[in-house]
C-alpha cells in the first residue's frame, strides 16, 4: 500500500514538472532569464501560452507580415535579455511583466489584418554621485507599408525618451550619503476595437526620489488607413450627444465606486469633470468596450489607484461611426 501511496505521489510530481516545461528545453537553459522560466512553473506556463501565440499568428501570415512579425519577435527577445537581469526575484519580475504585454500584443495582433507594429526599447542603467538609476521602456513603432506613421511613432519616441530623462538624476542627484534607485518603466499593450485600428495603452512607472513613485496608463488610438492618431470625437457620429452620454455614464459609476474606495467628490463636480473628460488620452477603446482611465490623483488619493470606468459598445449603440476607425 505504501509502495502504491508513494508511485502515486511520483507520478503527481512527475506530471507537475513536465506541465511547467517552458516553450525550450530546460535541461539547456544557459542564461539567466531561461534559468528564472525554469525555476518557475508560472513563467514556464506564460512562456508556453507566448510561444503559441507566436506559433499561431506566425503559421497564418505569409511574405512581408511575417519577416515583420520574426524580426519583431527577435527585438523582443533580444530587449527581454538586456532588461531582465540582478537578482532572481528581479529577472522573474521582469520577465513576467514582458509576457503579460507580450501576449495581449500577440493576441491583438491576430485579430484582423496584420498591423505592422513592433516593439522599441530604452534600456539603461548608470549611476550619478550616489543615486542610481535604472531605465527600461518598451513602446511601439507603427511599419504598416501603406500609411505615413511618422508623427505618430515621433510622439510614442518622444513621450519615452521624456520619462527616461526625467530619471536620470542631475549632477547633484541624491545628495552626499543618499542611496537610491530613480526608475523609469515603461510597457504597452495593444487592443484592437476594429479591423483598421489599434488602440495602445500606455503603462509608467517614475519614482525620482521621495515617500513613493507616479504611475499612470494612458491611451492612443491609431487609424491604420491613415497612420494618424484619433481622438474621441473623431470615432462618433457628428450631431450625437456622445461626450455628454459617456461623462453621464463615467461619473455615475464612480459616484458608486466611491461607496467602497472613496475618492474626491469635488472632482465628480460637473465643472471639474467636464474638463477631465476633455483629456483624449483618458479613452481607452477595447476590443467590445470603451474604458475610461482616472489615473492617481485624478479623481482620489495616491493609496487608492487608478480607476476605471467601462461602457459596453451596446450602451453607445447609434452613435459609433460607421464609416471610422471602429466600424466593421
Amino acid at each position: 500500500m505504501i509502495l502504491r501511496i508513494a508511485a502515486a505521489a511520483f507520478v503527481l510530481l512527475w506530471a507537475a514538472a513536465a506541465g511547467a516545461q517552458p516553450s525550450f528545453d530546460c535541461a539547456k537553459a544557459s542564461t539567466v532569464v531561461e534559468r528564472a522560466i525554469c525555476a518557475d512553473p508560472k513563467l514556464a506556463q506564460a512562456d508556453r501560452e507566448m510561444a503559441s501565440a507566436y506559433d499561431a499568428l506566425w503559421g497564418r501570415l505569409s511574405g512581408p507580415a511575417r519577416d515583420h512579425l520574426t524580426q519583431d519577435q527577435l527585438r523582443w527577445l533580444a530587449n527581454r535579455a538586456k532588461a531582465c537581469a540582478g537578482g532572481a526575484e528581479d529577472v522573474a519580475r521582469c520577465v513576467r511583466q514582458r509576457y503579460v504585454a507580450r501576449l495581449a500584443t500577440l493576441k491583438a495582433e491576430s485579430e484582423g489584418p496584420y498591423p505592422f507594429v513592433s516593439e522599441q526599447a530604452l534600456v539603461r542603467s548608470g549611476k550619478v554621485r550616489t543615486t542610481r538609476y535604472e531605465i527600461d521602456a518598451s513602446y511601439p513603432r507603427f511599419d504598416g507599408p501603406h500609411a505615413d506613421f511618422s508623427a505618430v511613432n515621433e510622439a510614442f519616441a518622444i513621450a519615452a525618451q521624456k520619462g527616461a530623462n526625467d530619471a536620470v538624476p542631475g549632477n547633484d542627484g541624491g545628495g552626499p550619503g543618499i542611496d537610491q534607485i530613480w526608475t523609469y518603466l515603461q510597457s504597452f499593450q495593444l487592443y484592437r476595437p476594429g479591423p483598421h485600428s489599434v488602440s495602445v495603452a500606455t503603462t509608467f512607472y517614475i519614482f525620482t526620489g521621495g515617500a513613493h513613485g507616479s504611475s499612470g496608463v494612458t491611451a492612443t488610438l491609431v487609424d491604420l488607413r491613415t497612420g494618424r492618431r484619433v481622438p474621441p470625437a473623431g470615432v462618433f457620429a457628428a450631431g450625437s450627444d456622445w461626450k455628454r452620454t459617456i461623462t453621464d455614464i463615467a461619473r455615475a459609476d464612480l459616484e458608486r465606486q466611491f461607496v467602497q474606495r472613496p475618492g474626491f467628490p469635488d472632482s465628480l463636480q460637473p465643472a471639474t469633470f467636464d474638463k477631465l473628460m476633455d483629456d483624449p488620452e483618458r479613452y481607452l477603446f477595447k476590443a467590445d468596450a470603451l474604458e475610461i482611465i482616472f489615473n492617481q490623483y485624478d479623481v482620489g488619493p495616491y493609496a487608492v489607484g487608478r480607476y476605471t470606468v467601462d461602457i459596453p459598445y451596446s450602451r453607445l449603440a447609434g452613435m459609433i461611426r460607421t464609416d471610422g476607425p471602429l466600424g466593421r
